[in-house]
């Protein structure tokens, strides 16, 4: 295991805390794209719901964990006993959330996460419920009076000379207001905050002394960051390389800015661009998306470190020189190879050239809906037709003994339809959710680690 691997398994535990009532549960559900009644959601009411803290997986971001506290001034949680009942010591941020106005138990918790000196964002919730009543005034103006609440709740802070991030937001009405901002925000920050915690960790373990280091892993543990088994990997490599906190530092900030360059390959025709298109999520009439250029990349909002580069018409330079296409090919860090035409095989050469450039890469099969409207006279099952494609495009792969034995069907009139073959022998529904060939693409971005050491 590489140092960087346990770093991908290091969690950070987030804190949301405020008075009961706030709407924290609330704001945990908009927040991770749940409704109330889904599975998983954070239970809500009008009632206090949450007795104690309970943790919530982030969908997209597998190293967070979000906490929901139970809330601060309730006969069950007193005010004076709340941060040592809650032991704010185990979470390395906190979403301190208000509603209405701030009042003294928000700076009270303020005063003790600024003691414990650790990030926090201030969060005023429930805005859409303060814009109804608002808008009962003659000369009600919308910014004016969302001016007015950052401003109040920043009145407090400024008294005390802090400026931390404040978020007006509703957990209800998701598409105004702040939500949006605050989610990107906390994505771009966390990473950052993850790797300075686990920076500060190994520095306290390897160069703190024996009992900074005794403590700093007893916290590890205690709050399950890592295995034991990790713990005592990072010993054993600390032992045959002596690597430095500092020199980790500065490896993990370069990857936090480490962009991944992914080129799509595909003939002319097989719908390079419209794939692309798809992947950053756009039409392709809207602007901005690909056409058969590969001078700009395609950047996705959901992958912010992957740039998707589309390069048609391969066949050009394939029938020319192989070597001037692995030379094209060796630019990129992983790749994407479209089939199209599976009798010329051109998409088994390329695979074979990119496992020789010790690259990784997919095999997608695109306008699988077009197959299945040309077959549709046989009067077989969809199913059955899919089956089909299966164990063909499976014994073509075994005959060209290439590594990567998957290959994903795309239904380009329905990009919410993926059909996803698996290795031999192995049979799933025909149906594929499209999130989880998304979840692919997140793979992908790991494989950077790889490129950076």
């Amino acid at each position: 295991m590489s140092l960087l691997e346990v770093f991908d398994r290091f969690k950070i535990d987030i804190a949301v805390t405020g008075e009961s009532g706030a709407g924290k549960s609330s704001l945990i559900n908009a927040f991770l794209g749940l409704n109330p009644d889904d599975a998983g959601a954070a239970p809500t009411g009008a009632v206090e719901t949450t007795k104690q803290a309970t943790m919530y997986q982030h969908p997209n971001l597998p190293q967070v964990r979000l906490w929901d506290l139970p809330g601060m001034g309730t006969p069950s949680f007193g005010s004076k006993s709340y941060v040592k009942t809650m032991n704010f010591d185990l979470y390395d941020m906190f979403m301190v959330v208000i509603s209405e106005r701030v009042r003294e138990n928000n700076m009270l918790l303020v005063d003790e996460i600024e003691q414990q000196k650790k990030p926090y964002y201030l969060i005023r919730t429930k805005i859409d419920n303060d814009m109804r009543s608002q808008k009962k005034k003659k000369q009600f103006s919308e910014i004016h009076e969302l001016d007015q609440m950052r401003q109040d709740c920043k009145k407090y802070l400024k008294e005390k000379k802090l400026d931390p991030h404040v978020f007006l937001v509703s957990a209800i009405d998701t598409q105004n207001y702040e939500l949006q901002k605050l989610t990107d925000t906390f994505k771009d920050e966390v990473s950052q905050l993850r790797a300075e915690l686990f920076s500060s960790f190994l520095d306290k373990m390897l160069h703190g002394g024996w009992i900074k280091a005794r403590y700093a892993t007893n916290h590890i543990q205690q709050t399950r960051k890592l295995q034991a088994e990790d713990i005592t990997t990072l010993h054993n490599m600390y032992e045959r390389t002596g690597f430095g906190a500092a020199k980790v530092s500065v490896v993990l900030q370069a990857l936090s800015h480490f962009q991944l360059d992914v080129a799509v390959l595909g003939e002319t025709g097989s719908g390079v661009s419209t794939f692309v298109n798809a992947l950053i999520g756009l039409e392709n009439e809207e602007c901005g998306a690909a056409s058969v250029s590969i001078s700009n990349p395609a950047m996705s909002l959901g992958y912010p470190d992957v740039r998707f580069w589309d390069i048609s018409g391969i066949e050009g330079v394939m029938d020319y020189s192989m070597y001037e296409m692995k030379q094209v090919m060796n630019w990129y860090d992983f790749c994407i190879i479209i089939v199209s035409d599976w009798q010329k095989a051109r998409h088994l050469k390329l695979a074979k050239a990119v496992e020789e450039l010790r690259k990784h890469y997919l095999l997608v099969q695109t306008k699988v809906d077009c197959h299945l409207q040309t077959q549709s006279e046989l009067c077989c099952d969809e199913t059955d037709i899919l089956d089909g494609l299966r164990a063909q495009f499976t014994q073509e792969i075994q005959m060209a003994k290439l590594s990567e034995k998957q290959i994903f069907l795309i239904n380009n009139l329905d990009r919410s339809d993926v059909f996803e073959t698996y290795e031999e022998n192995a049979r799933e529904a025909p149906h594929f959710d499209c999130p989880n060939y998304c979840k692919r693409i997140e793979d992908i971005q790991l494989g950077k680690q790889k490129i950076i050491c």
